[in-house]
């Protein structure tokens, strides 16, 4: 899919990355669904790919060496790979681009529970723009006790990337030309959506997540990213078997109502809403894989949602959305009210739309019986 690039051969690497998106196109939450391609007049030094020899995190996002040329342009240098997500998660409407950097020589292998194990030195990059204009570049580095999570905040210029460990409330001028709040996270907070059990860990680098169809240029059709990015070096070999579980779609292709539904949820909720995520103690469990309807809502009662709840009684009324406390806390920008708690400041109106619909098309249930 999107990074071509094959560690062991500079060719490969400067062939490499433009993969454009071709199966999701677009999305409204600011995926653009392509990546640059590799500049194959890059000088020896680019060519030699990212340097996490030195003691890290860097003080800047440039000094890592993941991409040539301009730093804004994220031109990936070779060893460094887009890629895109299946159901991508709502953020304030940036437009976000991904790329995964692994050691040279190096590959990730299936755990005992049948996710995916990444090597020291592996780093997963997000990078998020308003109307163009590059606002913040997240991190997670593997080391060789645990990942940690690192924040760039770009300058005025554009030029250079400052690694922020405080978070910022800052305003941009949106696509729209209107002033938008944002909320950059401060380091601790990488946690919030990130821990299971007070370990960090990768939520979008899954091979749930990255089971999906792009057209890398040189492929010149499309292919599963599964199987690109193991036929790069990155990824066990999927062979011909699905990843375990549900899959997830984009939730707002042209999947069954349900599918895009719970996409979404998994997508934007489930990291907290897991065992042993932050919003495990609600008793409310997101992800995909969950199969008993009490579990993700349906006639649930809160277990301590206090003002959240707006005097509703469950968190999914079948058929009632205005009745639903999910609905009104997805609505809404309050935050004591408000879901996500962190960082989102605004709601995905697609999302709230897509999730009322979902509600409203369940068979109705008293749900206080």
């Amino acid at each position: 899919m999107r990074r071509c690039l094959r560690r062991g051969s500079e060719r490969l690497a400067a062939v490499l990355c433009g993969v454009v998106l071709a199966a999701c196109g677009a999305s409204d939450d600011g995926d653009t669904g392509t990546a640059p391609a590799v500049d194959a007049g890059a000088d020896a030094a680019d060519a030699a790919g990212p340097d996490l020899s030195g003691s890290l995190p860097y003080d800047t996002l440039s000094a890592y060496g993941f991409f040539t040329g301009a730093l804004v342009d994220l031109t990936p240098a070779p060893g460094v790979l887009p890629y895109e997500v299946a159901a991508p998660l709502w953020s304030d409407g940036t437009d976000k681009r991904r790329f995964l950097y692994l050691p040279r020589g190096t590959r990730a292998e299936r755990d005992a529970e049948g996710g995916l194990s990444f090597p020291v030195g592996t780093v997963t990059i997000k990078h998020f723009a308003l109307a163009g204009r590059a606002i913040e570049t997240r991190l997670l580095i593997r080391t060789p006790e645990k990942w940690t999570g690192h924040t760039y905040v770009w300058n005025d210029e554009q030029t250079e990337a400052e690694r922020k460990i405080a978070g910022q409330r800052r305003v941009f001028r949106n696509a729209a030309g209107e002033d938008q709040p944002y909320l950059i996270p401060n380091t601790n907070q990488c946690g919030n959506c990130h821990e299971q059990d007070d370990v960090l860990g990768l939520l979008g680098v899954s091979e749930a997540q990255l089971d999906r169809m792009v057209t890398p240029p040189e492929a010149g059709m499309a292919v599963n990213q599964r199987h690109w990015l193991a036929q790069q070096g990155v990824l066990p070999d999927p062979g011909a078997t699905p990843p375990p579980g549900r899959p997830l779609v984009d939730p707002y292709g042209d999947a069954p109502l349900d599918d895009r539904a719970r996409s979404w949820l998994h997508a934007n909720c489930a990291h907290c809403h897991r065992a042993g995520g932050n919003g495990g103690p609600s008793g409310l469990e997101l992800g995909i894989d969950e199969d008993d309807p009490t579990h993700f809502g349906v006639c649930k009662g809160p277990v301590a949602a206090g003002t959240g709840s707006g005097d509703l009684v469950v968190d999914v009324d079948p058929g009632h959305p205005e009745r639903s406390i999910m609905v009104l806390r997805l609505k809404s920008s309050d935050p004591e009210v408000k879901m996500p708690e962190i960082p989102n400041l605004l709601p995905d109106p697609r999302g709230v739309a897509l999730i009322e619909a979902w509600i409203a098309a369940m068979p109705e249930r008293d749900c206080r019986q």
